[in-house]
């Protein structure tokens, strides 16, 4: 095999398959890849060689860019950007690890209008926003599925060392006694349970050395009882280890707003992901502005992947961009009053709107009050009436907030969190 100057051989197995690795290059392009083997060669031409990102997740992943109407218009008009190559696996569902997809998979060019209808409205705006800054061809790789749990995408050996008794096992137990009894029988991503999507989509790409992963997923799992934390962080350690990668970057998206008021499941997942990227060290990208209270699926997807994009370029890059939104450093209180220390921003906090909302106290009994909110610098002050000695703090403890009104100066929201778990 031959690339840019650079060779490499190998031998095929007794399965026929084989592995070729050449040595780290510079981003360039492009290129012609020749594959050499006895008398037969196969040429791939315009080979571009940078940095390939993987994008995955459940059904706000899968949303096609052509779906998110509140740009299409004019990013179909966009000029094509041969600088960026996209590739979108099938979605795979496997009761075994397997090398192979049920179909042909090929790279495309970054054309709005042509893969529109099925590239990730997210993972578009996301390598728009990457690219330009970092200044190398960039790849991206589209692995997701709707409706699907995060058990789902990781090893049975991570799932089962962290939570022996998921109910994800007894699915997929109930998948392979299906398909004992009919061989043909159909497995669904709801019918095949624990590592279904890591055997039948992740496993067959291990050897791919990513720059980093976009993780968007949680609304299954916001219906269940299992600790989405702890799931969370398992699936972040499963795929570094597949990938031998300890380091291996993650950019997290928490889920949006979406529902009625108060939905105890979704607010503890978007929780469950705050959490679990703090005790991770990774970028949280806040996105309780951009949902809707009528859809699980808010076709506004261009803010998402422009965040996500800006999480990368600060946390993976190390560019001089900010990227992420203002976090709850600390939580004190006085007297009547409690005060909330913001920090993991420049500048001070902005007030968009004409007074904070979002924040509320309670006392020994527990019962929750609006709070009247004040901002000063960094810092934000809330006393509530009737409670005299507030002992518990929370902000936009709700499935959809009313208003969305606290934000760093450049522009990103500060998310929801309280002061006891």
């Amino acid at each position: 095999m031959a690339l840019a100057g650079e060779t490499a051989a190998t031998k095929a197995d007794d399965a026929g398959q084989w592995k070729a690795v050449l040595k780290p290059m510079e981003a360039a392009g492009p290129f012609e890849l020749k594959a050499t083997s006895g008398g037969d060669s196969k040429t791939i031409k315009d080979v571009y060689i940078g940095d390939v990102w993987l994008i995955s997740g459940q059904s706000n992943v899968v949303l096609p860019l052509a779906a998110s109407k509140d740009d299409w218009d004019e990013v179909k008009k966009t000029p094509v950007n041969k600088q960026v190559r996209v590739c979108k696996l099938p979605g795979n569902y496997s009761l075994d690890p397997t090398d192979h997809y049920s179909r042909p998979v090929a790279w495309d060019v970054l054309d709005a209008a042509r893969v529109g209808s099925y590239l990730s409205g997210v993972g578009y705006h996301f390598v728009r926003t990457l690219q330009p800054t970092v200044g190398v061809p960039i790849g991206l790789v589209q692995a997701s599925a709707g409706g699907t749990q995060i058990e789902e995408w990781m090893s049975e050996e991570a799932l089962k060392a962290a939570d022996p008794g998921n109910p994800q096992f007894a699915t997929r137990d109930k998948a392979r006694v299906a398909l004992a009894a009919d061989p043909k029988a159909r497995i669904s991503g709801i019918s095949s349970g624990a590592a279904s999507l890591f055997n039948g989509t992740i496993y067959p790409m291990r050897y791919a050395h990513f720059a980093g992963v976009v993780w968007y997923q949680g609304e299954a799992n916001s219906r269940t009882k299992t600790d989405y934390r702890m799931l969370l962080k398992t699936f972040v350690a499963s795929w570094r280890q597949t990938f031998e990668r300890p380091e291996l970057p993650f950019v997290i998206v928490q889920l949006p707003n979406f529902g009625l008021p108060k939905d105890d499941g979704w607010m503890r997942t978007q929780e469950s992901q705050m959490l679990a990227a703090r005790d991770l060290g990774l970028p949280l990208v806040v996105t309780i502005d951009q949902g809707s209270k009528t859809t699980i699926h808010p076709p506004a997807k261009a803010e998402v992947g422009r965040r996500a994009g800006l999480a990368a370029l600060q946390h993976v890059y190390h560019q001089d961009v900010e990227g992420t939104s203002p976090f709850a450093k600390r939580i004190t209180f006085d007297g009547d009053s409690a005060v909330v220390e913001f920090d993991g921003f420049k500048g001070d906090l902005v007030l968009k709107g004409d007074e904070l909302k979002g924040f509320e106290l309670a006392g020994d009994d527990g019962q929750f009050q609006p709070a009247n909110a004040t901002l000063q610098g960094r810092r934000v002050t809330a006393k509530a009436t009737g409670v005299t000695q507030p002992k518990s703090l929370r902000y936009l403890w709700a499935n959809s907030p009313e208003a969305v009104t606290l934000y760093s100066a450049a522009g990103l929201p500060a998310g929801p969190f309280r002061s006891k778990e």
